[in-house]
């Protein structure tokens, strides 16, 4: 018998994230579009599966197939950074605490420490999305010695956070300059950028024209802020140090930290060489995200699990937010913004603008 599984996002978030089909399963995406459909409509399906977990009506469709005894999914894109989950600003706005907790049934989430951490409040499953390693091996390291600074999408959540980045990478790559080190920059954030040609006095190389992937077969160490790209530097065995501008905790290790330029003075040269004793730690570090699992080995191993008694988060929900998203009066605007702003994003001068716009918000 066959089982229909419906996304609630476009088709092509969960293909980039590495779904594959399964035989006997039917995919629905686009599934937010349901979220005032009878409930009869929502019995057809065996799963429901989303990523947005501040989108409102994921939040209602997962309540709806939660008391209709249908299994549902929440699905992480990357790595948790606690920080964005409690000092976001947009999440602050919103009066949400990004997956604390966790509403759906299960959780794929990237990393062991992770799904244990989150393991409380859900059924917490780790696996590997292909956006973060596309590559089956390690890429071999080019002959010459190269470093490549790199940030996150979003770096900083406050001007606090921001000039204590800007100062940090600014003190390192004055560092690197001094020592005659060959580096560039990968930075795609242009209000940091500008900055940082504002205050950094030698020239910037921004190499942001392939794939992080692909770009890393030019460079020998790596240095960035928490992100999903640290776990691909490390799974390619690049030196990987962490750019620490703030103090809450992380699950995310690697082989080294920058706190200060002078503490990575006095471990820039086992940085910089390639330690290889220091790189075998960084290995241990890496076995937390090397899940041999895939979003579609997980789902599948889903649908073939019994569902246990689910846990009450009824409460989460604003009543008046709720009337307001379930009236008659209201059209699905949300999803039909989401489509135009897909479409808008493939160009250039849109990516752009929005993100001009956000990062003046901040």
């Amino acid at each position: 018998m066959s089982s229909t599984i419906l996304f609630s996002e476009s088709e092509s978030y969960y293909r980039k994230l590495g779904l594959k089909n399964i035989d006997g399963v039917v995919f629905i995406f686009d599934g937010m579009r349901f979220y005032k459909c009878k409930n009869l409509s929502l019995m057809k399906f065996n799963v429901f599966v989303s990523i947005f977990y501040t989108m409102p009506h994921n939040v209602l469709l997962t309540q709806r197939f939660k008391k209709l005894g249908i299994k549902t999914i929440l699905c992480s894109d990357g790595i948790n950074d606690l920080a964005n989950s409690f000092i976001n600003p947009m999440h602050i706005k919103y009066g949400v605490e990004l997956l604390h907790p966790i509403l759906q049934d299960f959780f794929l989430c990237v990393g062991k420490k992770e799904r244990m951490y989150f393991n409380q409040s859900a059924i917490a499953i780790d696996f590997m999305p292909d956006t973060i390693i596309t590559k089956q091996y390690p890429s071999p390291l080019p002959e010459k010695r190269k470093i490549l600074i790199t940030t996150a999408n979003t770096a900083y959540f406050n001007d606090d956070e921001f000039e204590l980045l800007l100062k940090l990478i600014v003190s390192v790559s004055e560092l690197l300059r001094d020592k005659k080190v060959d580096f560039s920059f990968r930075i795609f954030d242009n209000n940091l950028l500008s900055a940082l040609q504002e205050n950094y006095s030698g020239k910037i190389v921004n190499d942001i024209q392939n794939g992080f992937e692909d770009t890393l077969e030019h460079y020998t160490s790596i240095i960035t802020t928490p992100s999903s790209v640290a776990v691909a530097s490390m799974f390619h065995r690049r030196p990987t140090a962490l750019l620490i501008y703030r103090d809450w905790p992380m699950f995310l290790q690697t082989g080294w930290s920058i706190p200060s330029v002078d503490v990575f003075k006095n471990n820039f040269d086992s940085f910089f060489d390639c330690d290889e004793s220091r790189i075998e730690v960084q290995d241990r570090f890496f076995l937390n995200y090397s899940a041999t699992k895939s979003m579609t080995d997980r789902i599948n191993e889903i649908l073939n699990v019994e569902l246990s008694a689910s846990h009450d988060c009824d409460k989460l929900i604003i009543r008046s937010y709720e009337n307001m998203l379930l009236s008659k009066f209201n059209f699905n605007f949300e999803w039909f913004f989401r489509r135009v702003y897909l479409k808008l994003k493939r160009f250039k001068f849109f990516s752009h603008f929005m993100n001009k716009l956000k990062k003046n918000t901040l």
